[in-house]
Parts: C-alpha cells; sequence; structure tokens
C-alpha cells in the first residue's frame, strides 16, 4: 500500500507577526483537513501605515496533508 499526499495554496493575515500569520493559515487548514503534514511559505508580504511600520503581515502557503484510502465495501 503506498502513501498519497495532496497539497493545496492557501493565504492569510495576521496584525502581529508572519509566524502569526502562519499559524492562523495553518489552524483554519485544520479544522477542515485532516492528516496535515508539512507547509511551505510560498510568499511573504504585508502592509504598512503612513510611517512605514507594518499594520498586517500575509502569507501563502503550500500545505501538504495525507489522502485516506478508499473505504473498502464488501
Amino acid at each position: 500500500m503506498s502513501s498519497i499526499t495532496k497539497t493545496i495554496r492557501l493565504s492569510g493575515q495576521a496584525a502581529d507577526s508572519i509566524e502569526d500569520a502562519v499559524r492562523t493559515v495553518l489552524a483554519r487548514a485544520a479544522s477542515t483537513i485532516s492528516d496535515i503534514q508539512n507547509f511551505r511559505i510560498v510568499e511573504v508580504g504585508g502592509s504598512v501605515d503612513d510611517s512605514g511600520v507594518p499594520t498586517q503581515f500575509s502569507v501563502t502557503l503550500d500545505i501538504t496533508f495525507g489522502i485516506k484510502d478508499p473505504v473498502e465495501h464488501g
């Protein structure tokens, strides 16, 4: 039996840090996806106020998770 995975791309943001943005995306993904195995940061960005202070941090992640084996009906 082989192991099959699927990778999806998700984006999200947080006000405090890049790490918080990553945690936010992963937590939201984990609420509907089981067996998340790893992630890769694809893109990092954000927005700043008029004085150049960051106000939002955004990330795009590739998230890989296991695909369940099909159910055998007998």
